[in-house]
């Protein structure tokens, strides 16, 4: 399996973004998820879009040395009820 086409999983909470993709690569794009579909897979510019983004997260952690996956995981489990309530 690809990195960027995959099987469907289980979905976390998710945001909305907006981003401006070059109408030639956009169009390729939509092609060959399309022709995935016939193979038995998925490829959508959402999950494309995250893991390019995890992707930038790992690169800038191997730069900084910082994770920044778990500082914002550490601050959303801050600003939970349930940890208020400790």
């Amino acid at each position: 399996m690809g990195k960027y086409v995959t099987k469907n999983q289980e979905e976390d909470e998710k945001r909305v973004v907006s981003v401006r993709i070059r109408r030639p690569v956009f169009d390729a794009f939509r092609g060959a998820s399309m022709a995935a579909k016939d193979f038995g897979y998925s490829m959508s510019l959402s999950g494309v879009f995250e893991t390019a983004m995890e992707d930038a997260i790992s690169e800038f952690k191997d730069i900084s040395g910082i994770d920044y996956k778990d500082v914002a995981s550490s601050i959303a489990v801050s600003k939970t009820p349930e940890r208020d309530m400790l």
